[in-house]
């Protein structure tokens, strides 16, 4: 995927299926009209560096070869209402999430007017969101049953929906992308082939995890690097925080932080230290993110807790 330097919004309207398959730059694509009638097309797409999210209007029976660009993962979602389709010969659902490799020919057959929501993330975007994007030998199918779906279709729409105003401003775009990739993220976890390790197998794995984030309070660690450094797999590491103690290593790790930075802030001198300092200290990066992941797990505000420091005089 082309990183561009800035956001930006993109419409096109095509009355012909070869200018449809061009939509998308950087896709192998090429479709087939399979429908008499007057072919209408719509692509509408929101581009920021490393991801891209989409809507895809069209309205006749299609026979469509496509391909993303390599080292990305598209997870899409149509809208109800849309044709029967199906995707490398399997029924896609209301409720089916999509999924195409970078690089990797997928048959998507829709038999009638069709509307795709769809967010496309390469590789190096995800590992600096700290997101795991599988293999194709990890992804058994190229579409399954997702509970999740309707909450991916709500938070796809709300970026197309915003204006590109609204959209340059940080305080907006990242939180909906932050949703979108969480989203995104769990059902990448639902898709993979579970390995086969035991619970106890498992619970070890953790509990290395755990004794090496506790031996280096002072690193910023991501999964991956602990990962390497306990010598699993962070897709191991995904199944075995799920298994042993319900929440992602991600969230894990989050949570680690949040609670040392609350440590540090009830002990901090107000007069001299800020929370923007203590929680850049912690890994955190974007204040307005830190103050509500802090108020939604300690109930206060990290600003509050700072003030509370009467001891100092």
């Amino acid at each position: 995927m082309v990183e561009p330097k800035t956001l930006r919004l993109d419409t096109d309207v095509a009355e012909d299926v070869w200018e449809q398959e061009k939509a998308l730059v950087g896709w192998t694509q090429h479709y087939r009209q399979l429908q008499p009638g007057r072919f209408l097309g719509r692509l509408k797409e929101v581009v920021a560096p490393g991801i891209s999210v989409f809507r895809e209007d069209t309205n006749l029976r299609l026979h469509q070869h496509t391909a993303p660009p390599p080292d990305t993962l598209v997870v899409a979602v149509p809208l109800p209402g849309s044709a029967p389709a199906r995707l490398d010969g399997r029924p896609v659902g209301e409720n089916e999430v999509l999924l195409l490799r970078g690089g990797t020919l997928s048959e998507f057959l829709c038999n009638g007017p069709m509307s795709v929501l769809a967010l496309a993330i390469d590789r190096r975007r995800a590992e600096q969101l700290r997101v795991t994007v599988p293999d194709a030998a990890e992804v058994p199918a190229s579409s399954f049953s997702y509970a999740r779906a309707g909450e991916l279709r709500a938070v796809l729409q709300c970026v197309l929906a915003a204006s590109p105003a609204l959209l340059e401003q940080s305080e907006v775009l990242l939180p909906l992308l932050d949703q979108c990739v969480s989203v995104v993220e769990a059902g990448i976890m639902q898709a993979v082939r579970p390995p086969t390790v035991g619970h106890s197998q498992r619970q070890k794995f953790v509990r290395q995890f755990r004794d090496h984030v506790e031996a280096h309070p002072d690193d910023r660690l991501s999964v991956a690097q602990v990962a390497q450094a306990i010598g699993v797999t962070t897709r191991m590491l995904e199944y075995s925080f799920a298994d042993v103690m319900g929440v992602s290593p991600k969230d894990y790790l989050k949570m680690v932080r949040l609670n040392a930075a609350r440590r540090a802030l009830r002990i901090a001198d107000p007069r001299t230290a800020t929370v923007a300092e203590i929680a850049m200290d912690h890994g955190f990066w974007h204040l307005g993110r830190f103050s509500a992941y802090y108020s939604e797990m300690f109930g206060e505000k990290p600003s509050d807790t700072l003030r509370a420091n009467a001891s100092f005089g």
